[in-house]
């Protein structure tokens, strides 16, 4: 953790003690004091600050966390321009009502576009773990997941029409375009960024999916749902406190409409040796399949083992995005080689670039 600020730190309303304050008010009442307390956490693309708060009679929360944005320019402007920052925070304002599944709860949401600056106020997690990405997820916290995921998916389950859904919606073609320009950029720049650290036949599994990937962009045979998108063990709290949710999901820039199992196939992928991965991910995918139906979605498996197929490559892809467009770090080089590699070797034991042409090719 660092308890203080760099003179050049770039200018946000999220590292303002009064606007904390301003924003914090209910009913005339606000923090007294508000006190800059460190930043926590790795955060890639974004940082959380925590505050500490003192309130008259002791009415407010001890501490708050605020997310904002990167200290990094580049990485800041990236993130305005594909909108990750906006998600993030229509979803705190708009969606997460809509399901089921357990996040922080929001005190206030700030986006300026014109001035590339955005603040969320969270509820501050204490007594919560974060997940470690470099550590396998047990198989308590798989199960813990997969609840979450169907408590994510169920909800809105073939009911992305909606109109707290629009701002997620994008043109098939225009998104296929993009995936497909993407890719032909980013790839040089990882394969020189990671170096020797990916498997010769992930590195062959890259290029082959960089000729494909604006046709796989525009697949989708299952109903839509709203997907996390980065549902990984780094943005997983897990509690221990039996009056309060075992797990807690954050980060919500990658929020997206898609289909479910390409979070399940991100989370098994990512999160398992391909040994363990192998021996348990059907059973696994089964479990969501009939906790689904408990919640009224009528999912076959053979349609989810497809889909999943398919999920597997959005593994690829935001690490590969990932790697060029946050700000680069040892432990981020790390993460992005373990994820290419991990959801590489997820994609080729899937068939998955086989699913694809199979799936293009029909009429």
């Amino acid at each position: 953790m660092s308890d203080d600020l760099s003179p050049r730190e770039p200018r946000t309303v999220g590292l303002d003690p009064d606007w904390i304050s301003d924003a914090l008010e209910r009913e005339g009442i606000a923090p007294e004091k508000v006190t800059f307390d460190g930043f926590i956490g790795t955060g890639q693309m974004s940082r959380n600050a925590r505050f500490l708060l003192e309130w008259p009679n002791d009415v407010g929360p001890d501490s708050v966390i605020v997310k904002l944005p990167s200290a990094d320019q580049a990485t800041r402007e990236v993130s305005f321009t594909h909108n990750l920052y906006g998600n993030e925070c229509e979803f705190y304002r708009s969606v997460a009502s809509l399901v089921d599944i357990a996040v922080p709860e929001s005190l206030a949401v700030h986006f300026d576009v014109e001035k590339n600056d955005f603040a969320i106020v969270l509820q501050d997690m204490t007594g919560f773990e974060q997940g470690d990405h470099f550590s396998e997820l047990t198989d308590t916290q798989l199960a813990l997941a997969l609840e979450q995921a169907v408590a994510l998916h169920a909800p809105l389950w073939g009911k992305t029409g909606r109109p707290e859904c629009h701002f997620l919606r994008v043109d098939r073609d225009d998104r296929s375009e993009m995936m497909q320009e993407l890719l032909s950029v980013f790839l040089p720049a990882v394969f020189e960024r990671l170096g020797d650290g990916l498997e010769p036949d992930v590195v062959d599994l890259l290029c082959q999916f960089e000729a494909i990937a604006g046709s796989w962009s525009k697949l989708h045979s299952t109903p839509t749902t709203l997907v996390h998108g980065d549902f990984r063990a780094d943005n997983f709290m897990f509690g221990s406190d039996p009056t309060g949710p075992p797990m807690v999901t954050v980060d919500w820039q990658t929020l997206g409409l898609g289909l479910g199992a390409t979070d399940i196939a991100y989370l098994i992928g990512g999160s398992l040796e391909p040994a363990r991965r192998r021996n348990i991910e059907y059973e696994l995918l089964e479990s969501y399949v009939s906790q689904l139906r408990q919640q009224g979605v009528l999912y076959e498996m053979a349609e989810c083992r497809q889909d999943y197929a398919l999920g597997a490559l959005h593994g690829v892809r935001i690490a590969v995005t990932a790697t060029t467009m946050a700000n680069q770090t040892k432990r981020g080089d790390a993460l992005f080689t373990l994820m290419l590699n991990r959801h590489g070797r997820h994609a080729l034991d899937l068939g998955s670039l086989d699913v694809v042409a199979r799936l293009v090719e029909q009429p």
